[in-house]
């Protein structure tokens, strides 16, 4: 931008300033500076000091105003920084508890699958401890129904062979009986036929017919004796049938033992499900927490944001303020310069004033 020069009044004095800023800007400069001379003036006793006190008061003043302003911008500055960081801090709390909620969610849908397997599993072992109770169930009527009929064949057949052997055993005695008495009576008849043998005779063969009677009696005892030691293997053969029942029934008591195993691990697994079930509502808990967790830091970043437009409005409208009263004490001052300009004849240019630019941007 080319430099030039610009006629501002300062105290009361007319200069012309050289530079390459804006003629409003160093009009501002102007008057922002007469005001502050103003205000100097209007205190007790400053007229009273000599020139360059004065002068050195109004740059300290004007050094003053511009350390103010300058810290004044490095609290904002610090401000901004602050709150840049603190929503920095909420942005990062806030993906952190998005990224827990995420991780909840899906733990929650891990723990609903393993509740479902759970179920699953505690169906299908009920379906099996089910299928087993009824395996057992007919097996044991089974056992039962083969041991019964087995015990019942055998004490028919064990009766059965005792009647039989008692009855021929009953026949071989009764033959043998009506055979002596045959013998007996065929005997007697020869010996009345024969009555004239000799009576010697007559007794001997009744004696060897009564002794081959005795022992065809006991053969025939001992054919019962026979018969009843067969007995005795039947009976035998009944008590191993029981022996055998009774094997069965203690594999009914453990195939019972191992449906009351199937049955605990049945409840085991229910209380897993239960223990899954009660996880889960645990899961659903701290989900909810979470969501109000979350819920709190909207609100928080909402007020911060709330916060920061009422410090921001508030800013702007400082920042307002300050230019209008800057506005007004410069149509106060135009007005000052007019009306002086008015009185007095404007004077001539006694040289050439020129500042750089820094010292225009103080």
């Amino acid at each position: 931008m080319a430099k030039q020069y610009i006629d501002v009044l300062i105290d009361g004095k007319v200069y012309s300033l050289g530079g390459s800023e804006t003629e409003g800007y160093v009009q501002q400069i102007a008057t922002y500076l007469n005001g502050k001379i103003f205000q100097l003036k209007a205190q007790p006793g400053f007229l009273k000091m000599p020139e360059d006190y004065q002068s050195i008061m109004t740059y300290l003043n004007l050094a003053d105003d511009y350390f103010k302003e300058k810290e004044s911008a490095k609290a904002l500055a610090s401000d901004k920084e602050s709150m840049e960081k603190e929503t920095y801090r909420l942005k990062h709390e806030m993906v952190s508890t998005q990224m827990k909620l995420e991780s909840l969610r899906n733990e929650r849908t891990v723990s609903e699958e393993e509740l479902e397997t759970a179920k699953k599993a505690a169906k299908e072992a009920a379906e099996q401890a089910e299928a087993a109770k009824n395996e057992v169930q007919a097996q044991i009527d089974r056992v039962k129904k083969e041991a019964q009929e087995q015990i019942e064949a055998v004490k028919k057949t064990a009766q059965e062979q005792v009647e039989s052997a008692r009855k021929e055993a009953q026949e071989q005695i009764e033959r043998a009986k009506r055979e002596v008495q045959e013998r007996v009576e065929s005997a007697e008849k020869a010996a009345q036929d024969r009555a004239a043998r000799a009576e010697q005779t007559a007794r001997e063969q009744a004696e060897a017919a009564k002794k081959e009677a005795l022992e065809q009696i006991a053969d025939a005892k001992k054919e019962a004796n026979d018969f009843r030691g067969e007995a005795e293997v039947w009976k035998q053969d009944a008590e191993d049938q029981r022996l055998a029942v009774e094997s069965s029934q203690s594999e009914i008591a453990s195939l019972q033992d191992k449906l009351e195993i199937l049955k605990q691990q049945l409840e085991e697994a229910r209380q897993a499900a239960t223990a899954v079930q009660t996880e889960k509502s645990q899961l659903e808990a701290r989900l909810m927490q979470t969501e109000q967790e979350k819920q709190s830091v909207k609100e928080q970043l909402s007020q911060l944001e709330q916060e920061k437009q009422t410090i921001k409005k508030d800013l702007e409208e400082s920042l307002q303020e300050a230019g209008a009263a800057r506005e007004e004490l410069a149509a106060v001052r135009q007005a000052q310069v007019e009306a002086y300009m008015k009185r007095k004849p404007f004077p001539k240019r006694q040289g050439t004033v020129e500042l750089k630019d820094a010292i225009l941007r103080l």
